[in-house]
């Protein structure tokens, strides 16, 4: 009996340890919200769209790549927003929601081969990342 009230009690205060964190998160003393993160998360954003959107101009990526980023640089892999998560395929409208399957050489290759004929959101977001 006492073994159970003394793991009821533990789990209050842990539970409790879990709110009292939560709650502390996200304060305007919180780091991650300082001025000189904020515009280091921008300035990466921007160079994130900036790279993907030279890849695209290039030739090295189909349009509809630059859905896997917001507009701010920030990541949107589940751009399609369909029942297997980032596995959607992606198609070939300029939206990657409707049409045939998307075709492209995404590893630059010379040849669409089997993988270049079913891309998912998933492969199309590691061709973004590309060399640095």
């Amino acid at each position: 009996m006492a073994a159970h009230q003394l793991t009821r009690t533990a789990a209050a205060i842990a539970a409790a340890a879990i709110l009292l964190g939560a709650a502390g998160c996200g304060g305007d003393d919180n780091p991650a919200f300082t001025k000189d993160v904020k515009q280091q998360m921008d300035a990466k954003g921007a160079s994130r769209r900036a790279k993907v959107e030279s890849l695209v101009h290039q030739g090295k990526l189909p349009p509809v790549a630059l859905r896997v980023l917001h507009p701010n640089g920030t990541l949107n892999v589940n751009f399609i927003d369909g029942p297997d998560n980032d596995r959607d395929v992606v198609r070939s409208s300029p939206d990657g929601t409707s049409g045939k399957k998307l075709v492209f050489d995404l590893n630059q290759d010379g040849k669409i081969e089997q993988a270049d004929r079913t891309i998912t959101e998933r492969d199309l977001y590691d061709a973004t990342l590309g060399p640095e």
